[in-house]
């Protein structure tokens, strides 16, 4: 009976030293900013060459004239940069400085990065963003957006955890709000939509009636 008390002490001795690794490793990895140095556009001093194109009219000019676009990573991030003066409230507000925000194009989703200052070191919370369009028999399509959870620094975060920062990306969407109001008349569906490397394209489909978008 004593062997398997004692059996049972370094078992749980094993476990608790494993999950205070695990934790001590986790608290690490979230003050470590990921790597941004491959995200186009995006310029350490956060000073952007101006974009390009005027990102705002060329989607509603795409939505108005059922033409086909894509936009590289570069243009939106150089625009995000000309138009989002980003600012920290709150009690952290004389500590943390806002630095920029940026999109990170993959092949099928896109991750929405907020960078910051804090307490003199970098700091960066992204989510992941995937859109999910179905064409239905009768020629109607929806479109759903789902939020992959993301990354606190450089550790890899459930979905849940993005009630914490969700007040961020609904600030963000805010600013952005004719951009996103014609990202919605595309999604309804008018266009589908194709993440690539460093790209996003809009395709203009026929005119139906019935199409839904949900996740916005």
């Amino acid at each position: 009976m004593a062997e398997r008390s004692k059996l049972f002490q370094s078992a749980a001795l094993l476990l608790a030293l494993t999950l205070l690794v695990f934790l001590f490793t986790a608290i690490a990895l979230s003050f470590l900013p990921q790597d941004l140095s491959d995200i186009e556009g995006r310029k350490e001093d956060s000073t952007a060459d101006a974009p390009a194109r005027n990102v705002q009219r060329v989607l509603e000019n795409a939505v108005k004239q059922d033409l086909k676009v894509t936009l590289t990573e570069a243009e939106i991030n150089q625009w995000l940069s000309d138009q989002v003066k980003g600012e920290q409230g709150g009690f952290l507000a004389k500590s943390v400085d806002y630095k920029g925000t940026w999109v990170r194009i993959n092949e099928g989703s896109m991750d929405v990065i907020f960078e910051r200052q804090a307490f003199n070191r970098a700091h960066t919370i992204s989510m992941k963003i995937e859109i999910e369009q179905l064409l239905e028999n009768n020629n109607q399509m929806s479109s759903n957006i789902h939020w992959r959870g993301g990354r606190l620094g450089q550790m890899p975060v459930p979905q849940g955890y993005l009630l914490l920062v969700m007040s961020g990306y609904e600030s963000l969407a805010e600013v952005m709000d004719a951009e996103v109001k014609s990202l919605k008349d595309m999604l309804r569906g008018k266009a589908t939509i194709e993440f690539s490397d460093d790209k996003v394209t809009f395709t203009p489909r026929p005119s139906t009636t019935g199409d839904n978008l949900q996740g916005f």
